[in-house]
């Protein structure tokens, strides 16, 4: 047999976990016998890179979590100007990518044992991190109002994966009627938070979805 790079079969490890906890959706039914005939290592290779069961998950998930994160930053590459703008693309590519990924989706933020897969607490997610830096940059351009930027982060977090959610649990609505949905909360939520030269970056924004020319260089701006 070829011998692996270095560090390949770290990673070959850690994929096959997450193939496994895609395919079973179980923690219980991923067991290291499974993981060392599919990737063919042998359990003490395996344990020198992963002690236990538990930081086997851990890890395989906390990369899972990096990649989305790095995909939601994709779907704001650009618009570093517009943070309103960068905050409705932000739940647009969630939203789109748990439709796309249900299973995934599942395993990351609905699978049961899911505790055991992580020993992060929720501010350590990337992408809230993420939100809330984004919700910063907002404050500090006068678009969003003073206040508990963690709580408001949480709030516009949760609306987000709520309809996620309703992507991977109900695939027969369609994504796109979702994000109409996801933009009406939304747009609600920015009734509380936006200064006046916030609801006119808003208004911005809603430009572009109507398919106007408004240039994504000034969405977001006062």
């Amino acid at each position: 047999m070829a011998r692996r790079p270095r560090g390949q079969l770290r990673q070959d490890i850690l994929e096959t976990v997450i193939e496994l906890l895609i395919g079973t959706g179980d923690v219980d039914s991923v067991s290291i016998d499974a993981v060392v005939e599919r990737v063919g290592c042998t359990p003490p290779a395996l344990y020198y890179y992963f002690p236990t069961k538990t930081d086997l998950l851990r890890q395989a998930c906390e990369v899972e979590f990096r990649k989305l994160a790095d995909h939601i930053e994709q779907g704001v590459a650009g618009v570093e100007a517009a943070p309103i703008l960068q905050l409705v693309q932000r739940g647009r590519a969630l939203l789109y990518w748990a439709g796309e990924h249900p299973a995934l989706y599942r395993v990351l933020f609905m699978g049961a044992g899911r505790t055991v897969m992580t020993d992060s607490t929720v501010a350590d997610d990337p992408s809230l991190r993420a939100m809330l830096v984004n919700l910063e940059s907002a404050v500090a351009a006068g678009l969003v109002e003073q206040q508990d930027l963690q709580r408001l982060t949480l709030t516009m977090w949760g609306v987000v994966h709520g309809f996620a959610s309703l992507a991977v649990s109900f695939p027969g609505i369609p994504t796109a009627a979702l994000e109409e949905s996801l933009w009406m909360a939304m747009e609600a939520l920015s009734d509380r938070i936006l200064t006046d030269a916030g609801r006119r970056s808003w208004r911005q924004v809603e430009l572009l979805r109507g398919g106007e020319t408004a240039s994504l260089a000034q969405a977001g701006r006062p």
